[in-house]
């Protein structure tokens, strides 16, 4: 049963802007438990995509429990994006949903980066 879907897109230029500007205070702030092997905008940006459209599928957008920080993002050994919800979120999800299955598709090209998240019961 489909518990939710979002999706998200988001210009990799500005992400480059930001992180720029506040390079490890961005990374802090927004990218704490990922696992990212290389920090650069375009990973970044592929990230925020994927914490935004994961947000949106569970109707809640960023506010508590549902904060960037609370969604780590790392890969797979194909490169395919995993999300494992952290702290209280991870609570609030399993209180609210029971068990669940998290599907991620992401790409991105020279200028931006989208993300489709679909949350399903399992």
């Amino acid at each position: 049963m489909l518990l939710g879907h979002g999706i998200d897109l988001i210009e990799i230029k500005r992400v480059t802007s930001i992180y720029k500007k506040f390079r490890n205070s961005f990374v802090a702030k927004y990218f704490k438990d990922d696992v990212i092997e290389i920090v650069e905008p375009r990973i970044l940006a592929n990230n925020f995509a994927v914490k935004e459209a994961f947000s949106k599928s569970i109707g809640m957008g960023f506010r508590n429990p549902c904060y960037p920080n609370n969604i780590a993002i790392s890969r797979d050994t194909l490169g395919k994006p995993l999300i494992t919800p952290k702290n209280a979120l991870q609570k609030y999800l399993k209180e609210k949903y029971g068990n669940f299955v998290i599907h991620v598709s992401l790409t991105d090209t020279k200028n931006h980066s989208i993300a489709s998240v679909i949350i399903e019961k399992s």
